[in-house]
């Protein structure tokens, strides 16, 4: 039972609905990666793929700040699992002895790809932080909306 709040201050408009929908989908991503970070695994950069990523830089940049790394995106983002899944089976059947899926797809995959990428931005940081707070004070309502709308 998915929600939609916003603060009566909020302006609602079509473009911070789009944002609240883009942000949500990082959320989830930033809360996993906390948990990595007590681990101390941090990501260096990411290689963004599938809808998220159809829309140029949108999706993008959110996901730079939500995860603070640069987050490339090419020309083929918008593929999707499908594709994923034929990368991989092309990597089972075609990768040479003791080559790593990384270097495989660098290799023969993404050699020559161009791609564009957005480094994490100070202000989208700071936004999607605050975002990030509300998310997690409101889940115990999404919560109860799944336990009362049974």
């Amino acid at each position: 039972k998915p929600l939609f709040l916003r603060c009566p201050e909020s302006k609602f408009n079509l473009p911070n609905f789009a944002r609240a929908q883009l942000c949500s989908a990082a959320a989830t991503l930033s809360i996993g990666m906390e948990i990595l970070a007590d681990e101390h695994v941090k990501i260096d950069k990411l290689l963004g793929h599938g809808g998220y990523f159809k829309a140029p830089l949108a999706g993008q940049k959110i996901m730079a700040a939500a995860l603070e790394a640069p987050v490339s995106v090419m020309k083929t983002a918008g593929e999707g699992g499908p594709w994923g899944m034929a990368l991989l089976a092309s990597y089972l059947v075609n990768a040479e002895d003791g080559e790593t899926l990384e270097d495989y797809l660098d290799k023969n995959i993404f050699a020559e790809a161009k791609s564009e990428t957005a480094e994490p931005d100070e202000t989208d940081m700071q936004g999607f932080e605050k975002f990030l707070e509300r998310y997690k004070a409101t889940l115990p309502v999404e919560k109860s909306a799944v336990e009362t709308l049974k």
